[in-house]
């Protein structure tokens, strides 16, 4: 590892931490999603149409939630990307003088 390059920040480690990151919040959003999920058999107990409604919000909102994580971090990627190319713009330029 470039310490120098590190120190500076000429090299990021965002996208490394977004993808990191992005597991995480796959375990989370289908975590709650399962909760979510098993919790609408309880409230059948008493509301069957609300269990059902809680049933099928928590099956949709769980897709819903998987597709809108992965896009927020494809966002944060291509910023970074963005970054990086800019950067390879700027490296190629004649020297300012």
């Amino acid at each position: 590892m470039n310490w120098q390059a590190f120190l500076n920040f000429d090299r990021m480690i965002a996208t490394s931490v977004i993808k990191f990151l992005y597991w995480i919040g796959i375990v989370l959003i289908i975590l709650g999603g399962l909760i979510t999920f098993f919790g609408a058999f309880a409230t059948m107990g008493y509301s069957f149409g609300a269990g059902l409604g809680q049933l099928i919000m928590a099956v949709l909102g769980t897709l819903v939630g998987l597709i809108l994580w992965r896009i927020l971090c494809e966002l944060y990627i291509v910023f970074f990307s963005i970054h990086d190319r800019l950067g390879d713009i700027r490296d190629r330029l004649p020297p300012r003088t």
